[in-house]
Protein backbone atom coordinates (compact mmCIF):
# COMPACT_ATOMS: atom_id res chain seq x y z
CA UNK A 1 0.00 0.00 0.00
CA UNK A 2 2.83 2.35 0.85
CA UNK A 3 4.49 1.70 -2.54
CA UNK A 4 1.22 2.60 -4.29
CA UNK A 5 1.05 5.94 -2.44
CA UNK A 6 4.64 6.78 -3.32
CA UNK A 7 4.05 5.78 -6.94
CA UNK A 8 0.86 7.86 -7.08
CA UNK A 9 2.71 10.90 -5.68
CA UNK A 10 5.44 10.51 -8.31
CA UNK A 11 2.85 10.29 -11.10
CA UNK A 12 1.00 13.39 -9.83
CA UNK A 13 4.28 15.29 -9.52
CA UNK A 14 5.31 14.25 -13.04
CA UNK A 15 1.94 15.32 -14.53
CA UNK A 16 2.09 18.70 -12.74
CA UNK A 17 5.66 19.36 -13.91
CA UNK A 18 4.78 18.37 -17.48
CA UNK A 19 1.73 20.63 -17.52
CA UNK A 20 3.82 23.54 -16.24
CA UNK A 21 6.52 22.92 -18.84
CA UNK A 22 3.90 23.13 -21.61
CA UNK A 23 1.81 25.98 -20.17
CA UNK A 24 4.57 28.52 -19.39
CA UNK A 25 5.88 28.88 -22.98
CA UNK A 26 2.30 29.10 -24.30
CA UNK A 27 1.44 31.87 -21.85
CA UNK A 28 4.64 33.78 -22.66
CA UNK A 29 3.97 33.44 -26.40
CA UNK A 30 0.45 34.81 -26.07
CA UNK A 31 1.65 37.77 -23.99
CA UNK A 32 4.53 38.67 -26.33
CA UNK A 33 2.32 38.24 -29.42
CA UNK A 34 -0.15 40.77 -28.03
CA UNK A 35 2.52 43.46 -27.65
CA UNK A 36 3.27 44.97 -31.06
CA UNK A 37 6.81 46.14 -31.79
CA UNK A 38 6.70 49.85 -32.60
CA UNK A 39 9.99 49.87 -34.50
CA UNK A 40 10.07 49.80 -38.30
CA UNK A 41 10.82 46.42 -39.80
CA UNK A 42 14.51 45.70 -40.16
CA UNK A 43 16.05 43.71 -42.93
CA UNK A 44 17.96 40.52 -42.44
CA UNK A 45 21.65 41.26 -42.20
CA UNK A 46 24.16 38.86 -43.64
CA UNK A 47 27.93 39.01 -43.49
CA UNK A 48 30.86 36.99 -44.69
CA UNK A 49 33.88 36.41 -42.49
CA UNK A 50 37.05 34.54 -43.39
CA UNK A 51 39.79 33.52 -41.03
CA UNK A 52 42.76 31.20 -41.19
CA UNK A 53 41.59 27.65 -40.42
CA UNK A 54 44.47 27.03 -38.02
CA UNK A 55 43.83 30.28 -36.17
CA UNK A 56 42.86 30.10 -32.52
CA UNK A 57 41.34 33.58 -32.86
CA UNK A 58 37.61 33.00 -33.41
CA UNK A 59 36.77 36.58 -34.34
CA UNK A 60 34.15 35.49 -36.91
CA UNK A 61 32.09 34.05 -34.05
CA UNK A 62 32.59 37.27 -32.09
CA UNK A 63 31.35 39.36 -35.04
CA UNK A 64 28.20 37.24 -35.26
CA UNK A 65 27.66 37.53 -31.50
CA UNK A 66 28.19 41.30 -31.57
CA UNK A 67 25.74 41.74 -34.45
CA UNK A 68 23.16 39.74 -32.52
CA UNK A 69 23.38 42.15 -29.57
CA UNK A 70 22.88 45.28 -31.66
CA UNK A 71 19.65 47.07 -32.50
CA UNK A 72 18.46 46.08 -35.98
CA UNK A 73 18.62 48.80 -38.64
CA UNK A 74 16.03 49.61 -41.25
CA UNK A 75 16.96 49.80 -44.91
CA UNK A 76 16.65 53.60 -44.75
CA UNK A 77 19.05 53.83 -41.79
CA UNK A 78 21.56 51.60 -43.56
CA UNK A 79 21.35 53.60 -46.80
CA UNK A 80 21.68 56.90 -44.91
CA UNK A 81 24.96 55.71 -43.34
CA UNK A 82 26.65 54.68 -46.61
CA UNK A 83 27.93 58.16 -47.59
CA UNK A 84 29.46 58.53 -44.13
CA UNK A 85 31.29 55.22 -44.61
CA UNK A 86 32.88 56.70 -47.72
CA UNK A 87 33.74 59.86 -45.75
CA UNK A 88 35.49 57.68 -43.18
CA UNK A 89 37.51 55.84 -45.83
CA UNK A 90 38.40 59.14 -47.52
CA UNK A 91 39.66 60.35 -44.14
CA UNK A 92 41.88 57.28 -43.81
CA UNK A 93 43.31 58.03 -47.25
CA UNK A 94 43.90 61.71 -46.44
CA UNK A 95 45.00 61.41 -42.80
CA UNK A 96 46.70 58.00 -42.59
CA UNK A 97 48.01 57.62 -46.14
CA UNK A 98 45.75 54.62 -46.78
CA UNK A 99 45.06 53.08 -50.18
CA UNK A 100 41.37 52.12 -50.22
CA UNK A 101 40.31 50.54 -53.54
CA UNK A 102 36.59 50.50 -52.72
CA UNK A 103 34.05 50.84 -49.90
CA UNK A 104 33.88 47.07 -49.31
CA UNK A 105 37.56 46.21 -49.74
CA UNK A 106 40.39 46.28 -47.23
CA UNK A 107 42.55 49.41 -47.24
CA UNK A 108 46.32 49.20 -47.14
CA UNK A 109 48.02 51.71 -44.88
CA UNK A 110 51.22 52.28 -42.95
CA UNK A 111 51.38 50.91 -39.40
CA UNK A 112 49.38 53.17 -37.12
CA UNK A 113 48.32 53.74 -33.51
CA UNK A 114 44.94 54.16 -31.79
CA UNK A 115 45.65 57.89 -31.39
CA UNK A 116 46.35 58.30 -35.11
CA UNK A 117 43.11 56.46 -35.97
CA UNK A 118 41.19 58.68 -33.52
CA UNK A 119 42.72 61.83 -35.03
CA UNK A 120 41.87 60.66 -38.56
CA UNK A 121 38.25 60.05 -37.56
CA UNK A 122 37.96 63.47 -35.90
CA UNK A 123 39.57 65.16 -38.93
CA UNK A 124 36.95 63.40 -41.08
CA UNK A 125 34.10 64.97 -39.12
CA UNK A 126 33.32 62.25 -36.59
CA UNK A 127 33.24 64.20 -33.33
CA UNK A 128 33.27 61.50 -30.69
CA UNK A 129 34.88 58.34 -32.04
CA UNK A 130 35.42 55.33 -29.79
CA UNK A 131 38.90 53.92 -30.50
CA UNK A 132 40.80 51.36 -28.48
CA UNK A 133 42.82 48.15 -28.75
CA UNK A 134 40.54 45.19 -29.43
CA UNK A 135 39.76 42.93 -26.50
CA UNK A 136 39.47 39.16 -26.76
CA UNK A 137 35.66 39.52 -26.72
CA UNK A 138 35.49 42.15 -29.49
CA UNK A 139 34.37 41.68 -33.09
CA UNK A 140 37.91 42.07 -34.43
CA UNK A 141 41.07 39.98 -34.73
CA UNK A 142 43.49 39.85 -31.82
CA UNK A 143 45.89 42.78 -31.78
CA UNK A 144 43.67 45.05 -33.90
CA UNK A 145 42.69 48.66 -33.21
CA UNK A 146 38.89 48.73 -32.97
CA UNK A 147 36.91 51.89 -33.75
CA UNK A 148 33.27 52.93 -33.94
CA UNK A 149 31.50 56.17 -34.76
CA UNK A 150 27.81 57.07 -34.53
CA UNK A 151 25.96 57.90 -37.75
CA UNK A 152 22.33 58.73 -36.91
CA UNK A 153 20.80 55.59 -35.39
CA UNK A 154 23.57 53.49 -36.95
CA UNK A 155 27.26 53.01 -36.23
CA UNK A 156 30.29 52.49 -38.41
CA UNK A 157 32.33 49.72 -36.80
CA UNK A 158 35.74 48.67 -38.09
CA UNK A 159 39.26 47.74 -37.24
CA UNK A 160 42.83 48.45 -38.32
CA UNK A 161 45.45 45.71 -38.08
CA UNK A 162 48.84 44.82 -39.52
CA UNK A 163 48.88 47.64 -42.06
CA UNK A 164 45.35 46.92 -43.26
CA UNK A 165 41.98 48.39 -42.40
CA UNK A 166 38.81 46.35 -42.76
CA UNK A 167 35.92 48.19 -44.38
CA UNK A 168 33.65 49.50 -41.63
CA UNK A 169 30.40 47.65 -41.09
CA UNK A 170 27.16 49.61 -40.85
CA UNK A 171 25.60 48.24 -37.67
CA UNK A 172 23.00 49.17 -35.06
CA UNK A 173 23.80 50.44 -31.61
CA UNK A 174 24.46 48.30 -28.56
CA UNK A 175 21.71 47.94 -25.92
CA UNK A 176 23.16 50.88 -23.93
CA UNK A 177 22.81 53.08 -27.09
CA UNK A 178 26.56 53.34 -27.75
CA UNK A 179 28.52 52.12 -30.75
CA UNK A 180 31.42 50.61 -28.81
CA UNK A 181 31.85 50.00 -25.10
CA UNK A 182 35.02 51.60 -23.79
Amino acid sequence: MRAVRIGLRIVVLFVAASATAVAVPLIRASVSASEPDGRPAATVEQFVCAQVASSVDDYCDRIAEDLGRRTPLTDDERVAAQPRRQTLLDGFVRELGADCPGPLEHCRLPATTPDAVRQALVASGFNDPAVRPARFTDPAPAGAILYAVPVGHACLLGYVRSETAAPPLIVGRLPDDVCLSL
